[in-house]
């Protein structure tokens, strides 16, 4: 375990880029749920499209192919004449077609679990959202214990029952409807057409939410069981594939699904048309789009960079300071555009800020930031243990893919290959001997953060 890096002008540049990036995008997010357009009745109606904001998301991965494809360029340039680095290009294993398609199954996981949070957000505040989603870290834990075998140590028993009392609480002030809202419902102040978050829209929310964090949690131990350690891809490969899969998907199987499938949006659960129309007599909207689009990819560039030019104890406060910048941000809208966008302060807001705290110990016992008597527990953080939080909240088949000092894994290469000792190539229960291909140069990696 090396030292860790100091925190200078640069380092904390790209902390404070990466949290604004990973604010402002859900924010967006909810803002776009919040706004209205004249859709194709003719009439005006709230902008309720999460088959669209998940286009919109995996579109904006799509950005990291190009990335990638250049740094490819600019190394395959910077090596000429030198014939070490061009050998050690040639020497690469090849990016084949079928490691490419496999990246598909992983897809539909992301896809669904970005359906389904997307549409939990639309019925929930932003800041309720981004808590509920500390649900994955529970169920990918569990699923370790479990299905990987990966046993966890008591201390990290304690951290993932401490969250889930947390998520629990988060869940609950779903429940609490503020009085005046009730009395704005009895008194018909509200429009017709307006969605008056209530606790059964609320509690649908959640539902949804949680639901989505438990499909997420299946891609993460799908990849980890099956494909991670297989594929040789660097991660802006993996990522620009996995937006284009995740795009080719909603395109040309969830949207004329979402067209049939009986729901409130003109009689389905997501009417293509009325979205388009929206879209096009609202300038707002298309903008707000575009924003979501670029912040989505600005967010998955910048949050590895925290963990490469400081540690990873740096990445899991940019993770865990995330509700706390959304809820602040969420509050202060709601006053500056008199209720327009933003979250009130309400009587579930107490409970809700509870569970944020609850959240945030539990997080810090699981990690072994905080040592509790009589559970001996080790610092997950300092050890870049892959058990960690933040580890735990992203997709093993981009941070168990290491490239050098750009990932907080082990300090090797995508490319690096391994060879069993004393078992059978590809077999069970041997060690692994690692050794590294010479001179193969380091390259970015990215990790999904949504």
């Amino acid at each position: 375990m090396g030292a860790e890096k100091p925190c200078d002008t640069s380092s904390a540049s790209v902390f404070i880029i990466g949290l604004i990036a990973g604010t402002g995008c859900i924010i967006v997010a909810k803002m776009l749920f919040e706004m209205k357009a004249v859709g194709s009745t003719g009439e005006l109606e709230i902008f309720n499209p999460p088959v669209f904001e998940s286009f919109v998301m995996f579109f904006g991965m799509l950005f990291a192919l190009p990335v990638w494809a250049i740094g490819e360029f600019v190394e395959k340039l910077q090596a000429r004449g030198d014939l070490a680095k061009e050998a050690a290009i040639a020497a690469k294993p090849k990016i084949s077609c079928m490691m490419l398609m496999s990246l598909g199954v992983p897809a539909i996981f992301d896809l669904s679990s970005v359906l389904l949070m997307m549409a939990g957000l639309s019925h929930i505040s932003a800041s309720m959202w981004m808590l509920l989603r500390g649900g994955c870290i529970v169920f990918v834990a569990l699923m370790k214990q479990f299905v990987l075998g990966d046993k966890l140590t008591a201390a990290m028993w304690v951290g993932v029952s401490t969250i889930t009392v947390a998520v629990l609480l988060v869940g609950l002030s779903s429940t609490m409807v503020d009085d005046d809202d009730a009395r704005r419902r009895q008194l018909a102040e509200a429009p017709a057409d307006e969605v008056v978050a209530d606790a059964s829209t609320m509690t649908m929310g959640v539902l949804l939410t949680l639901a989505g964090t438990f499909m997420q949690s299946l891609q993460y131990v799908y990849e980890e069981k099956v494909m991670s350690g297989e594929s040789p891809a660097p991660p802006w490969l993996l990522i620009g594939m996995e937006g284009l899969f995740g795009t080719l998907l909603v395109v040309l199987v969830v949207y004329p699904i979402a067209g049939v499938i009986p729901g409130n949006n003109h009689g389905v659960f997501e009417d293509l048309d009325n979205t388009l129309a929206q879209l096009d007599n609202n300038p707002q909207l298309l903008n707000l789009s575009i924003a979501f689009c670029v912040l989505v990819f600005i967010l998955n560039s910048f949050s590895v960079l925290v963990t490469y030019m400081l540690s990873s104890v740096w990445h899991a406060i940019l993770d865990n300071f995330r509700p706390i910048s959304i809820w602040a941000v969420e509050l202060f809208m709601y006053g500056y555009t008199n209720g327009e966008h933003g979250e009130k302060w309400t009587k579930g807001s107490y409970l809700q800020l509870a569970g944020l705290g609850v959240m945030l110990l539990g997080t810090a016992i699981y990690n072994g930031t905080i040592a509790l008597p009589c559970f001996p527990a080790d610092d997950l953080l300092a050890a870049n243990d892959e058990r960690s939080t933040p580890a735990l909240s992203r997709s093993p088949l981009v941070s168990r893919n290491p490239s050098g000092e750009w990932t907080s894994g082990s300090k090797t290469s995508p490319y690096v290959k391994r060879a069993q000792v004393g078992d059978e190539p590809m077999g069970r229960g041997g060690q692994y001997h690692e050794y590294r291909e010479p001179m193969l140069s380091s390259k970015v990696g990215v990790s999904v953060q949504k």
